[in-house]
C-alpha cells in the first residue's frame, strides 16, 4: 500500500507558493484524517534585511531575494490542534513567461506533521522513534535519517535481536540485521529492506549529505517493512470471510438467536 503521506510530503518539499490556494494537501497532525488549510490573513512574508540591502548592487537579481514566512493551519474538526508553520522564502523564475514568483520553503510544523498514517499493531516505541525524526526533517533531514535508523534499532529490540555480544560489546547494526535474517529467514525481504534504512542513516551521521527526499524515501522503506512484521488487517479481513462462509452469509445476530434454546 503506498504512503500517501510520503507523497504530500514531497509535494510540500518542492517548495510552496505564496498563494495558499495552490498548496497541495498537507496531513492533520491530530486526526491523521483530514488536510490543513491557512488560518485567514495568518500568512506573513517578511524579506530579510541583508536581500534588502542587496538591492543597491549592479549585478542585484531578483532571484537575490530572500526571507521568512509565518502562518497557522487548522482542520476542518474544531477538536484538532492548530499547526503553527514557519520557513524560509526564496524567488525563483520558472519560465520566460510566467516572470519571477515567491517560493516559500517549511522548517518547522508545530506540531509536526505525521509520516505514516497507519501503524496497525506496530508497537509504540517503534512508533515513536519513526515519529522522532518529524520534528527535524525540514531542517536537518541528515538527522532524521539518523533517528530513523535509530528506530531500526528499537525494532531489533522488540524482534529480541541481541544488542551487545558475550563480552558486553556493542553489536552493529548492520550484524543485528544480519541475525534477524537468520532466526527469520521468512522476513529476509524485511531485512534488506532494513539495511538499506541502515546505510542512509549511517550517510546522514558523516556529514549533510542527505536531503528531504531521501528521508521519504527511507519512511516508505521503513513503512513497507511494518506492514510485513505487524500488520494484521489482512489476517483479521480473511477471518471475517471464513466466518462468514461458515454462517453461509447469515448475520451473526441471527445465528446466535438460532442456537437460543426454546423456554
Amino acid at each position: 500500500m503506498a504512503n500517501h503521506f510520503v507523497q504530500d510530503l514531497r509535494a510540500i518539499a518542492r517548495g510552496l507558493s505564496d498563494d495558499p490556494a495552490e498548496w497541495p494537501y498537507i496531513p492533520c497532525p491530530t486526526c491523521k484524517r483530514s488536510g490543513l488549510t491557512v488560518v485567514a490573513d495568518s500568512l506573513v512574508m517578511e524579506e530579510a534585511s541583508q536581500s534588502k540591502a542587496w538591492h543597491g548592487r549592479e549585478d542585484w537579481d531578483p532571484e537575490f531575494i530572500y526571507g521568512a514566512f509565518r502562518c497557522v493551519m487548522r482542520c476542518y474538526k474544531e477538536t484538532c490542534d492548530l499547526v503553527w508553520v514557519t520557513g524560509r522564502t526564496s524567488v525563483y523564475q520558472q519560465n520566460m513567461r510566467d516572470g519571477y514568483q515567491d517560493l516559500l520553503h517549511p522548517l518547522f510544523f508545530m506540531p509536526e506533521l505525521p509520516l505514516i498514517q497507519s501503524y496497525g499493531d506496530c508497537p509504540e516505541k517503534i512508533q515513536w522513534a519513526i515519529e522522532a525524526a518529524s520534528p527535524i526533517l525540514w531542517v536537518d533531514p541528515s538527522s532524521a535519517a539518523n533517528r530513523i535508523r535509530a528506530a531500526v534499532e528499537v525494532l531489533m529490540d522488540h524482534e529480541k535481536i541481541p544488542k551487545n555480544d558475550a563480552r558486553g560489546r556493542v553489536i552493529p547494526l548492520h550484524q543485528r540485521i544480519e541475525q534477524f535474517k537468520r532466526d527469520k529467514p521468512e522476513f529476509s525481504n524485511v531485512s534488506d529492506l532494513l539495511m538499506a534504512v541502515k546505510w542512509t542513516g549511517n550517510a546522514g551521521s558523516h556529514g549533510d549529505v542527505i536531503r528531504v527526499p531521501d528521508v521519504l524515501d527511507v519512511v516508505e522503506i521503513i513503512d513497507r517493512t511494518i506492514q510485513e512484521l505487524y500488520d494484521t488487517s489482512a489476517v483479521k479481513i480473511e477471518q471475517k470471510a471464513e466466518e462468514i462462509v461458515a454462517r453461509k452469509g447469515l448475520p451473526a445476530s441471527q445465528i446466535a438467536q438460532l442456537r437460543v434454546p426454546p423456554a
